[in-house]
């Protein structure tokens, strides 16, 4: 019976709606649900405050060392030579002035006795005409005074010739006399006009033969030949006994009292220096008008320093010599060229070598002081900075900055707005995911990353 009222059309419908009904009157009877926040836990930071220095940006180039002075000593004069130091060989060091080399110099000596002998006779020939030009010059006043007298003669004779006291072959003799005369003067005169321009030509003479004495001594001293500065030699080549021709090559050297290195530095860092080059213009034409542009780094407060680059741990200090004119065209670096005093003196073996050349150096620019916020390079997240507000709260920030080492540097003038970070506010050290701006963090101090900022920023810190 009861299968058959399961067949029903109406018992299904009425099933169903029981049990919604039932459903229902549960739901119903259950007390109501309470919903309870979930307490947020702030979770636990590191943090440093971020401080200002005055931060001497550097920033790092390499380059080879170079001798400041490279020597080809070359014959000046010809001939054999006859003596060769024993020391003149690849990589000796010699003080400047040592004899290395000499030629035979017989017959310059003798070259120099003839220029002598020849200077003697010239200035013997113009002393000579110095004495006739003298002499001239009394012959001619000793001869206008007896012109005088032989016309106040003449005359006399005319004034007894017109009262008839004279002769007239007595006026014509005498007037004879006044004519030879005249004519001596004018002889004498002529001599004084025409000599100075001899005594000319025996001044330029002895002149000749002066210059021909001081190159004959010139070359006399160029049969020895010494070393102009302290060297290390780099090449030999003649032997003794050898002859030898102007412009022959005898030997290489290069100057150990000072090196130079030519350091590449992209474009990128050497801005960072550049932005504190304060009137640029004014100095540069002050040192143009001064000629003193040699000190022109000095005034810029420039410093320099060098170390090899598989020994960061040894340092020389330097000085920049100059900036290169162009772009290295391969890797697009600008050239600073430094250099560095008496490589050889501070050398201790096996501990401090020498700069020679062809070392491969890391050369390290400090610009003047500037004004930097310092972070720890470490914090720097996808170039974003998690910021910590005074409610504790996460701020995140891109910034503008600029890496030094472990170190981040930040211009405040250079950051504005949401991106803006100022002095004393807390900057997160440690990692932290996920990191939402606007969640709750609890700061503490990063003691360890503090104190490394300090010793870094006082100039302790190696690079």
């Amino acid at each position: 019976m009861s299968l058959a009222w399961m067949k029903r059309r109406w018992a299904l419908p009425l099933v169903v709606a029981t049990g919604v009904a039932v459903a229902v009157a549960i739901i119903k009877s259950r007390p109501a649900m309470e919903h309870a926040d979930k307490a947020q836990l702030p979770a636990a930071v590191k943090v440093v405050s971020a401080k200002r220095y005055e931060v001497r940006p550097r920033i790092t180039g390499f380059g080879e060392v170079a001798p400041d002075v490279v020597l080809d000593s070359k014959a000046e004069v010809s001939g054999k030579v006859t003596y060769v130091h024993p020391l003149l060989k690849k990589g000796s060091i010699l003080p400047a002035g040592t004899l290395v080399v000499s030629i035979d110099d017989r017959d310059y000596q003798l070259a120099l006795k003839q220029a002598e002998a020849d200077l003697a006779v010239s200035r013997a020939n113009l002393e000579e005409m110095r004495l006739n030009i003298e002499d001239t010059e009394q012959d001619l006043k000793l001869a206008q005074e007896k012109l005088a007298i032989a016309r106040k003669e003449q005359e006399r004779i005319g004034r007894l010739l017109q009262k008839g006291s004279a002769s007239q072959s007595n006026y014509d003799a005498q007037q004879s006399v006044v004519l030879q005369l005249r004519q001596e003067t004018q002889k004498l005169s002529y001599q004084l006009q025409t000599l100075p321009y001899q005594l000319q030509v025996l001044q330029a003479k002895q002149d000749i033969a002066e210059a021909a004495v001081e190159t004959q001594k010139r070359n006399l001293e160029r049969t020895h030949i010494s070393l102009p500065f302290n060297a290390r030699i780099t090449r030999l080549s003649v032997e003794e006994n050898q002859f030898v021709a102007v412009g022959a090559s005898l030997y290489g050297a290069q100057t150990i009292d000072k090196v130079l290195v030519n350091a590449q530095f992209p474009l990128s860092q050497f801005r960072l220096l550049a932005e504190g080059f304060a009137n640029l213009e004014d100095l540069f034409q002050k040192f143009l008008e001064q000629d003193a542009a040699s000190n022109i780094f000095t005034e810029l407060d420039l410093a320099a320093s060098v170390a090899l680059a598989e020994d960061g741990d040894t340092h020389w200090d330097a000085k920049v010599e100059r900036i290169s004119n162009n772009l290295e065209a391969a890797s697009r670096t600008l050239g600073v060229i430094v250099g560095v005093d008496n490589p050889y003196r501070t050398a201790r073996p096996g501990v401090r070598p020498p700069l020679i050349e062809g070392m491969y150096a890391k050369v390290e620019l400090q610009g003047a002081p500037q004004p930097f916020l310092v972070l720890p390079r470490d914090a720097l997240r996808e170039h974003e900075l998690y910021v910590v507000d005074k409610d504790n709260r996460l701020r995140r920030i891109k910034p503008h900055y600029k890496t030094q080492g472990a170190m981040l540097l930040i211009r405040q003038d250079d950051n504005e707005g949401d991106n803006a970070i100022h002095e004393g506010e807390r900057v997160v050290t440690t990692d932290l995911f996920p990191a939402v701006a606007g969640m709750l963090v609890t700061p503490q101090e990063d003691n360890e990353a503090e104190a490394l900022i300090e010793q870094w920023a006082q100039g302790r810190q190696t690079l």
